[in-house]
C-alpha cells in the first residue's frame, strides 16, 4: 500500500486539481491520500470532504513548515511506501505504480522520484542535483552562478544535459515528489523540522546516502509540476526563511566555518559587485590622473 502525502498551504485550487488527477488516474497499487492542512485557519476541510470524501484530512497545529507537515502526514500513514507530493502537481496513469515497482525490484534504493514535466509535457532541464557541499555552495548559491551560469561547478552540480529518457542517479531528489519506504523514512526520523522550508530534501537525501542507499529519478514515472503554485509565495519573509535554512544546513553538516564561507559568497550580490567595480574604476582614473600630473 502507498500513502500519498500532500501538505497544503494556501493552495486550494492547486490541491483540488492535484486530487482530481489522482482520482482520474488511480494507481493499481492500493493507496490512501493524506492531506495535511498547514493553513492557519480551517478553510478547506468541508469542501475537501464534499469533493473527495475518501481523502484523509489532517489539520496541523499551524503552519509549522513543509517538513513538519510531511512528518505529521507520515504518522497517520498506513502504507508500506510514502509518496510525498506537492499540491501544484498532476499525475498520469502509472505514475505511482512505476515508483512502487522500482522500489520492489531494485535493491539498496533510498528514494525514487518521478521525472518533472512542464505543463506542455517537456522535461524540466534541472531536476535532481549533486551533493551540496561548501565549495559548491560558494558557487551555485552566489553571484558567481548568476554571472557565469555555465561555469563547470554549476554545470556539474545541477546535472543539466542528461538524457531525460534514461534512468538517472542523483545525490538529491526534487522535494516536489518522491517515494521512500516508510521503514527507512522512520529510521531516518523523517524530515528535520528545523528546516521550516527549503533545503529539507538536501538534508534528508544526504543522510540517506550516508547510510549507503542510492537515489534515482526514473523516466517511467512522470508528473506535471506547476512551478511556484504550491502556496509558498504566500509565506511571509520567504527570503529570510531561505537564508535561515541555508545557514542551518551548512552548520549541521559542515560546521560553523563553512557557514561563514558560504554566506560571504551568497550575500555578495550585484549591488556589492557594482560598488567594488566602481571603486576599482575610480581608483584607476585617479591613478592615471596622478600619473599624468607628475609628467
Amino acid at each position: 500500500m502507498v500513502s500519498i502525502i500532500i501538505v497544503h498551504y494556501h493552495a486550494d485550487e492547486e490541491l483540488f486539481h492535484c486530487l482530481e488527477s489522482i482520482n482520474r488516474n488511480k494507481p493499481k497499487t492500493a493507496f490512501e491520500i493524506i492531506v495535511v492542512d498547514n493553513d492557519e485557519e480551517i478553510r478547506i476541510r468541508q469542501e475537501l470532504k464534499q469533493k473527495f470524501p475518501w481523502v484523509k484530512y489532517v489539520k496541523s497545529p499551524g503552519n509549522n513548515g513543509f517538513g513538519s507537515g510531511n512528518n505529521l502526514g507520515a504518522k497517520h500513514a498506513k502504507g508500506e511506501y510514502l509518496f510525498f507530493l506537492n499540491p501544484d502537481t498532476r499525475i498520469f496513469p502509472g505514475t505511482v505504480d512505476a515508483l512502487v515497482s522500482f522500489l520492489e525490484n531494485q535493491t539498496n534504493i533510498g528514494i525514487v522520484a518521478p521525472q518533472l514535466l512542464h505543463p506542455d509535457k517537456t522535461p524540466f532541464e534541472q531536476q535532481g542535483c549533486m551533493l551540496l557541499n561548501p565549495v559548491r555552495g560558494m558557487i551555485v548559491l552566489s553571484f558567481i552562478n548568476k554571472i557565469f551560469p555555465n561555469n563547470p561547478v554549476s554545470k556539474t552540480y545541477w546535472q543539466t544535459g542528461w538524457d531525460k529518457m534514461k534512468l538517472k542517479e542523483v545525490d538529491v531528489a526534487p522535494g516536489t515528489a518522491f517515494m521512500i519506504v516508510k521503514k527507512l523514512y522512520e529510521e531516518m526520523h523523517g524530515f528535520d523540522e528545523h528546516f521550516f522550508l527549503y533545503f529539507e530534501e538536501f538534508d534528508l537525501c544526504k543522510r540517506i546516502r550516508e547510510k549507503g542507499y542510492k537515489i534515482f529519478i526514473t523516466p517511467n514515472s512522470q508528473i506535471i509540476h506547476l512551478w511556484g503554485k504550491g502556496g509558498t509565495e504566500n509565506t511571509a519573509n520567504i527570503n529570510t526563511i531561505y537564508k535561515q535554512s541555508r545557514i542551518y544546513y551548512f552548520k549541521k553538516h559542515y560546521g560553523i566555518f563553512s557557514v561563514y564561507l558560504v554566506e560571504a559568497f551568497a550575500r555578495f550580490g550585484k549591488k556589492q559587485l557594482f560598488f567594488i567595480i566602481s571603486l576599482i574604476f575610480i581608483s584607476l582614473i585617479l591613478l592615471l590622473f596622478s600619473s599624468l600630473k607628475e609628467k
